[in-house]
C-alpha cells in the first residue's frame, strides 16, 4: 500500500504540474487504470481496439464544459 501511494504521488508530480481538487478523482482513476493494467500485455491489440470502440460510443465534452465550475 505504501509503495502504491508513493507511486501515485510521483504520478501526480509527473506531467500533471498543477492538480486541482475538483479533478483529483479523475487523476486517481487514471492512475488506478494504469496500475491495474500494467501486467496485461497479452492480447493488447484486441484490448486497444475494444477501448477505442468504447470511446467512440461515449459522449464527448468541450474544454469549456470540462473546466466549468
Amino acid at each position: 500500500m505504501h509503495i502504491t501511494l508513493s507511486n501515485l504521488k510521483r504520478f501526480l508530480l509527473g506531467p500533471s504540474h498543477k492538480v486541482e481538487a475538483k479533478h483529483l478523482n479523475r487523476y486517481v482513476a487514471e492512475f488506478a487504470y494504469r496500475l491495474n493494467r500494467r501486467t496485461m500485455e497479452k492480447n493488447l491489440l484486441a484490448r486497444v481496439v475494444r477501448a477505442c470502440l468504447a470511446c467512440l460510443a461515449t459522449q464527448t465534452i468541450t474544454y469549456k464544459q470540462f473546466t466549468a465550475t
